[in-house]
């Protein structure tokens, strides 16, 4: 965490550090003047310069409706929301969220097998109650899962930025998704749906466990998606990882399905078999 201060007060709350920045975001450790307590806020200002629309604001204002609707421990809570109106049209938004010291699945991935098993069965859980709620995170990807530390009972993974998500079976009008992650229904603005997380989270556990991208409809550092025929079969993790678990491997590779009908129908299946495969697959070093 960085000591700078940027600014002293936001939406009330006092501004302990810049945390980094996004597209069009500033996350700042803040903390509540009357309890002390520490959380962090995702701070967007709408600037009529330079923004053609008010989609980092609508970003937001999404995140807030679906976490609202949403209470389970591997997703990162939310504590409320504030806005600023000049006049009439909102013009800055702050998500007031669950404070986590944390490094994210990317920047700092554990060292042994067991230990991403656990994470992604916490991972698949969350994304099960989402979808039990009527909801799809639809931006399913290793830098979107944070591992708190320094909690008396063993750490969880929490997933974050639900800026994309959306209800089951939403078609959107504007391509999304993430480089490496996406799946084929979202390139072609297809509705989103269950299987659309899972194709992202088994995107997600591929990139974390060899530390290369599956390959998907969006190559990382190209604007264009291709078309799913022109997409190359994906190697099997297990051949690209020495002695990793064929089972896990191949839960992997059917959650990366082209296909939609093909996949995985449901996370918590997903899930359920993480949770068997956590004590018995072989504890290798990664």
């Amino acid at each position: 965490m960085s000591a700078k201060v940027i600014l002293d007060d936001l939406f009330g709350y006092k501004v302990v550090a810049m945390l980094g920045e996004g597209a069009r975001s500033k996350l700042y450790a803040i903390k509540d003047r009357q309890t002390g307590a520490t959380y962090t806020l995702k701070h967007v200002v709408f600037n009529e310069t330079r923004d053609k629309d008010d989609r980092y604001l609508k970003q937001v204002e999404t995140e807030y409706a679906t976490l609202r609707e949403l209470d389970h421990p591997a997703i990162r809570k939310m504590i409320a929301l504030k806005r600023a109106r000049p006049i009439v049209k909102v013009m800055e938004v702050g998500l007031v969220l669950e404070m986590i010291d944390s490094s994210t699945l990317e920047e700092d991935p554990p060292k042994l097998l067991r230990d991403y098993v656990r994470i992604f069965a916490e991972v698949a859980e969350g994304l099960a109650h989402m979808h039990e709620k009527g909801f799809v995170h639809a931006d399913m990807k290793t830098g979107n899962i944070m591992m708190p530390v320094g909690r008396d009972t063993e750490k969880m993974a929490k997933i974050i930025d639900l800026g994309q998500s959306c209800k089951i079976g939403t078609i959107k009008s504007r391509f999304q998704g993430s480089p490496g992650y996406m799946a084929p229904e979202q390139a072609s603005k297809d509705a989103i749906v269950e299987r659309t997380d899972v194709y992202n989270f088994g995107a997600t556990m591929y990139r974390a466990l060899v530390r290369d991208y599956a390959e998907t409809v969006l190559v990382p550092g190209k604007s264009k998606s291709r078309p799913p025929e022109e997409v190359p079969a994906t190697i099997p993790a297990s051949e690209r990882v020495q002695g990793l678990s064929g089972e896990l491997s191949l839960l992997v590779s059917e959650c990366l399905q082209l296909k939609i009908d093909r996949r995985i129908n449901s996370m918590e299946k997903v899930a359920n078999k993480l949770r068997s495969l956590q004590s018995t697959v072989k504890n290798i070093s990664l």
